[in-house]
C-alpha cells in the first residue's frame, strides 16, 4: 500500500492502491517488452491522473508526485514513461497558447504520447555542453537540423518538445534559443532503431535525427529558454525524485520482508535505510508543497540535492534487497532482479549523477 506524507487530494489518495494494482499486474509484460508503457498513459488519462498540478489544471504537483511514486513502486519503466509524458503537459500548459489546446487535451487524456527532449538544454544551462539541434530562420518559421541524443515515448503520433540553438538570427543583437513542440510524424524526422537496454526497454527510447525540418512560429513555445527552464525545473526534478523514491521504497519493503534467519544481521542496515527514506519523503513533500504554493521557482540546489539523494537511496535499497534475497533474487525474471536493473539506470538518467554532483559543487 502506498503511503505519502505529501498532502494529496482525497480522490487521488483513494486511487493510489488501484494504481499500484493495475501497474503491478502488468509489470512482467512491460519488463519483458511484450507490452508498451503507453497503455499506462491511457489508463491514467482516462481517470484524470496525468495532468495533476499543471498550471491552470486540476490538482496539485503533490498529487502528481503521489501518482508517479505509486507507479514506480510497481514498475519504474511505466513511471519513467509517465514522467516523460507529464513533463510535456507541463511545458504546454505553461508555455503553449490556444494553438496548442488540442494537443494539450490529447496529452491530458493519454490519447497522444509526449516526449521531453530537454536534456541538452539543462546541460547547457549548467555549462556542460551545447544544444544539439540548430534552428535557422526561414520565411514564416525555422528550419531544424541536428540530433536529439536520447528521448522516450517515441511513437509515430508522439509530440516531442526539444530545444534548438538559433543560427543567423533575425536580430543579430538578440542571440536566443528556441523551445519547439514537434510532431514525430513530420517529414524528415528519423527515429533511430531502439538499442537493446538493460531495463526499461518498453519505454520506446532512442535517438532522433532532424534534417531540414520546417516549423512554423506557432510550433515555437518560446524564444526565451532560460525562463522556460526555470519555470519547468521543479516539476521536472520532483517527478523524477518521485520515481526514484518509489523504486527505493519497493526494494526496502521487499528487503524488510526477508530479514529472517541469517539475513537478520542486516536489520540495522534496513533500519538506517528506512530512516533516510522517511527523511527524503519529508523533503519531497516540502518541496512539492512549496512548488504548489509559490509563484517563484523553488531553490534549484534543493531540487538537485534531493534528486541525487533519492537516486542513491534506490541503488542502496536494491543492493540490500538483492543481498538478503539470496539466489531467488538472482533469477532474471524476479522482481528483485528487475528492480536492480531499473536502479542501474538512475545514475545515467539525465540529469546524470555526474551532472548533479557538478552542479551542486559549483553552488556550494
Amino acid at each position: 500500500m502506498t503511503t505519502l506524507s505529501t498532502a494529496t487530494a482525497p480522490h487521488v489518495a483513494s486511487n493510489l492502491d488501484e494504481v499500484e494494482d493495475w501497474f503491478g499486474a502488468r509489470v512482467a509484460e512491460i519488463d519483458a517488452d511484450r507490452a508498451p508503457t503507453r497503455g499506462g498513459l491511457g489508463w491514467l488519462g482516462e481517470r484524470g491522473l496525468l495532468d495533476l498540478g499543471a498550471p491552470g489544471l486540476p490538482g496539485s504537483l503533490a498529487d502528481m508526485v503521489a501518482i508517479v511514486r505509486a507507479v514506480a513502486r510497481q514498475d519504474l519503466a511505466s513511471a519513467f514513461s509517465v514522467w516523460a509524458h507529464r513533463a510535456v503537459i507541463e511545458y504546454l500548459a505553461r508555455w503553449g497558447g490556444e494553438r496548442d489546446a488540442g494537443t494539450l487535451d490529447a496529452l491530458r487524456r493519454g490519447a497522444r504520447p509526449g516526449s521531453t527532449a530537454m536534456a541538452s538544454a539543462f546541460q547547457q544551462a549548467a555549462g556542460l555542453g551545447e544544444l544539439t539541434v540548430t534552428a535557422t530562420p526561414i520565411d514564416g518559421g525555422w528550419r531544424l537540423d541536428g540530433q536529439v541524443r536520447w528521448a522516450s515515448n517515441l511513437y509515430p503520433d508522439t509530440v516531442v518538445v526539444l530545444p534548438a540553438a538559433t543560427t543567423g538570427s533575425r536580430d543579430p543583437d538578440d542571440g536566443h534559443d528556441l523551445v519547439v513542440a514537434l510532431p514525430l510524424d513530420r517529414e524528415g524526422v528519423e527515429v533511430r532503431d531502439e538499442p537493446p537496454l538493460l531495463a526499461l526497454q518498453a519505454t520506446r527510447s532512442s535517438s532522433i535525427r532532424l534534417e531540414g525540418i520546417e516549423v512554423t512560429g506557432d510550433e515555437v513555445l518560446t524564444e526565451r529558454i532560460d525562463p522556460f527552464l526555470a519555470s519547468v525545473r521543479p516539476a521536472f526534478l520532483l517527478l523524477q525524485s518521485a520515481f526514484c523514491l518509489g523504486l527505493a521504497e519497493a526494494a526496502a519493503a521487499s528487503a524488510r520482508d526477508r530479514l529472517d534467519g541469517a539475513a537478520a544481521v542486516f536489520a540495522e542496515d534496513a533500519d538506517s535505510l528506512e530512516g533516510r527514506l522517511r527523511t527524503s519523503d519529508a523533503r519531497l513533500a516540502a518541496l512539492a508543497a512549496e512548488a504548489d504554493a509559490s509563484t517563484t521557482a523553488c531553490d534549484a540546489g534543493e531540487l538537485l540535492a534531493l534528486r541525487l539523494e533519492v537516486a542513491g537511496l534506490a541503488g542502496e535499497a536494491t543492493t540490500l534487497e538483492t543481498t538478503v534475497a539470496g539466489g531467488a533474487g538472482y533469477l532474471r525474471t524476479s522482481p528483485t532482479a528487475r528492480r536492480l536493473r531499473e536502479a542501474a539506470f538512475l545514475p545515467v538518467q539525465s540529469p546524470t549523477e555526474a551532472q548533479l554532483r557538478w552542479e551542486l559543487s559549483r553552488s556550494a
